[in-house]
This record gives C-alpha cells, structure tokens and sequence, in this order.
C-alpha cells in the first residue's frame, strides 16, 4: 500500500534519481522535477513537498512563499546544506513544515515525512470534523442527545426559540443548529451579543438608520435585524437588552416589522428569532427588569443547556476533539490523555463549561512536548494531588513511556500497526522506543 505521494524538487538529476530509488523502497509513490515554476504547477496532486534550498531559478525559501501564496495546504520539507541551519530557521517561519540537513538520513526522512503526512491527515479530518459540526454536535451524553433530538424537531418551524443555560455551555452551537436544519439554512445567520455593545449604540445596530438620523450618520446603514433578512438572527444574552428596547423588539416580533432610526416608514422583514441567555428571566420579569410580555413572546420553544459537570460523558469526547483542532492549527504531532488527565478531566467542576474545557485543552497540547498528555494544566486551587515521590522530571518520563509502551504491546499482542493506531504514535517512533528501553517483542 502507497504511503503518501512525494513531489521531490531539486537541480540535482542524480540526487533526484537516488531519493526515488530509496524512497519509493520505503512505500512511497516519488514524483520529481528540477523546475521549480513547473512543480509549482504539479504540486497539486501532491501530499507532500520535498525541496531543496539551493537552485537557481528559485530557492527553497521563495518556492515555499509562493507555495503559501497559491493557497496550498501541503507540507513542505525543505533540503539544506549542513551548517546552513539559518535557512531553515528562516524556512520555519515562512510555513515549511520541517527542515533535513544534506547528506540525507534517509531513517530521520522518513520519520519526518510520516509526521508530516499524519499532520495533514488530521487537518483533513478536522476540516471534516467542522463541516460535521455545522449541522451536528459532539453529544455523548443522554441530555444533549434529547436536546439535539428537540432542536432537530423544532428546526423548520419558523416559530421563536429561547435558549437557556451557564455561559460557555454552547448556546449558540445549538442556535446555528436549528439554522442549519431550518428552511432558512441557505440565508444569513447573524448573532448578536446583546450585553456587548452599549445601550445607545445597541438601537441603531440592531435596526439601522436613515442619513442624518443622528450627528454623523452621512449614509444609510442596514441594521443586523435586516443583515439577517430571510435567515435567522440569534439575540445572545437576551437578558442585558434594555427595557426601552424591550419594548422595540416586542413589536419587530409581533408586526414583522422595523423602524430605521430617522425613517417614519415601517419595513417589513422575514426573519427568525432565537434568543439565549445565562439568567433567570422569569426571575427578572418579576423584579421588573424584563417586560412579561416579550418573556412569553420569545419562551414558545424552550431549551435548556446543563452545565458540562452535569454531562460528564461528553467531556472526553470533546476534549479528543479539541486536541485535534489544535495540534491541527500549530501543526503538532497528534496526542493522546493519558489515564491520569481523564481523571482530572472528569474531577474538575468546569464552571466556565465547554468554552473553558477548550482552553485548558489548548493548553495542554502546547506545554506537552509529547505523543501523550500526561498531565492538565488546571488551575492550582482546582487540582486534585496525592502525595508522590518527586522524581527529576527526564526520569520520571522515561519511566512513564517505558511503562506505558509495555503496556501497549501486551494489549494489542505485540501488533505494531495496531499499537500505532490506538497510540497515535507512528511505527517509526515505537521501534526507537522498543530499542532505547531494550523491551523484548
């Protein structure tokens, strides 16, 4: 089975005939060229990029910003010459995946290479993942699954929708959901954050203006109720808009209609509201700070989000999601929880739910300088610890891969490809490790 397909740029015929012979020994499907423009062209059919820096029509350095100007997402791997690390620092920076210093090892080729293809086969999944997520959402959990089950129902009729829930629990992930699964979902989805933006401005962004409603409206401005025309406009945190605007919005509701600031003529719209917020509003009614009848006008289909404490089956799904995103965006090889960071995980009270979980995920995966997560970076007062022996930390890291790789080999019967596929570690790697700690297969 081809592993990937490598397009090799180089001046150098011989080098070029060399890299061929061994690289497509190791399994993989080698095209080159010493054109750089013409590799330009057939990098396209590429999954990764082999180029040399030094040729003279047009060095590594440049054939990687023009790779970045065409808008490919391949990984480049730039040739330089031993000593001229300079060069590949400066390669770093312009988006070359990894640098190898001449003359080849062909060995540490290969391990590059792989990682490079495991990157952009994660990428590839994320972006599916994201295509995925436009019309459905991670739920593992029996109270997200009836709340996507209710939301998937509601979806096409045009009715209101009140979205209730702690922030960070995914509001508005529910919100672009029932747009998605609408009649709607082909025109605009525009949110709002109605605590976000002062009192006096809120008006003329919700509802527009006419020239010369105020002092420094010079043209005619739309405002978002009909940015969202024939789609659906998302109020979040309802419960911040002002009484005045209460009132306003009550009308929009009722009549289909707005009034621009500085125009003394309606204008009618087609527009689906949902509306979310973090606090009681029933409670708010009653101190009088939410008008009654625009509660009951916006409450016709309630929703509420538990907090991600409460829904702990899905907070491993969406941490593994997480990870992938984010070794994806910094291109890091692909990780793994360990026991341990499941524990935590699982133990920490998440207040600020699935947007904090994603934080400390990002974190993680950038402070881990390996294939497995061993640790989460919580906050001190929040960790759970047990007394333990502290150890120099390259020791005890040895010990956690000596034990864990042992592990991994008894479970899957000393199978390499399987331990690599459980692991998330490729073949390369494991046999380094299987030969630095003298383990026995």
């Amino acid at each position: 089975m081809v592993k990937g397909k490598i397009l090799i740029v180089d001046d150098d015929r011989e080098i070029l005939q060399l890299m061929k012979i061994t690289l497509s020994k190791m399994g993989y499907k080698i095209e080159t060229e010493t054109d750089p423009e013409k590799a330009l062209i057939r990098s396209v059919e590429s999954d990764i990029l082999l180029v040399d820096q030094l040729m003279p029509d047009m060095s590594g350095i440049e054939f990687i910003e023009k790779v970045k100007q065409k808008g490919l997402n391949i990984p480049v791997i730039l040739m330089t010459a031993y000593g001229n690390l300079e060069d590949a620092v400066t390669a770093m920076k312009k988006g070359a995946f990894h640098y190898i210093t001449k003359p080849l090892n062909f060995e540490e080729l290969d391990i590059i290479i792989q990682q490079a293809l495991e990157v952009s086969r994660l990428r590839e999944e994320l972006n599916q993942l994201k295509s995925i997520l436009g019309t459905q959402i991670i739920a593992e959990s029996p109270q997200m699954k009836s709340i996507l089950e209710t939301a998937k129902k509601i979806a096409p009729f045009d009715t209101t929708v009140l979205i209730t829930g702690e922030s960070g629990t995914g509001k508005e992930m529910i919100a672009r959901f029932i747009h998605k699964n609408s009649l709607r979902k082909d025109r605009p989805f525009v949110a709002i954050n109605c605590g976000a933006i002062p009192p006096e401005l809120l008006e003329s962004e919700l509802f527009g203006y006419k020239k010369g409603a105020f002092t420094g409206a010079n043209t005619d401005r739309k405002g978002l109720i009909e940015e969202a025309e024939g789609g659906t406009l998302f109020l979040d945190e309802i419960g911040e808009l002002p009484l005045n605007l209460q009132v306003k919005l009550l009308r929009v509701l009722q009549e289909n209609e707005i009034k621009p600031l500085g125009s003394s003529r309606p204008k009618k719209i087609n527009v689906r509201f949902i509306a979310a917020t973090n606090r009681d509003l029933k409670k708010m009614v009653e101190e009088g700070k939410f008008r009654e009848d625009l509660y009951y006008r916006i409450n016709v289909l309630p929703i509420h989000i538990p907090p991600l404490r409460k829904r702990k089956e899905d907070i491993i799904p969406l941490a593994r999601f997480f990870i992938k995103k984010y070794c994806s965006k910094y291109g890091i090889q692909p990780k793994t929880l360990s026991r341990k960071a499941i524990e935590e995980l699982l133990s920490y009270p998440f207040k600020g739910n699935v947007r904090e979980l994603e934080n400390i995920i990002e974190r993680s995966v950038l402070i881990h300088e390996g294939d497995v997560i061993e640790e989460i970076p919580l906050p001190v007062s929040k960790r759970y610890t047990t007394p333990q022996e502290l150890k120099p930390f390259k020791q005890a890291k040895e010990e956690f891969e000596k034990n864990y790789l042992e592990n991994l080999l008894k479970q899957t019967n000393y199978n390499i490809a399987q331990a690599s596929k459980i692991s998330g570690i490729t073949r390369a790697q494991i046999y380094r490790m299987i030969k630095k700690y003298n383990i026995h297969i």
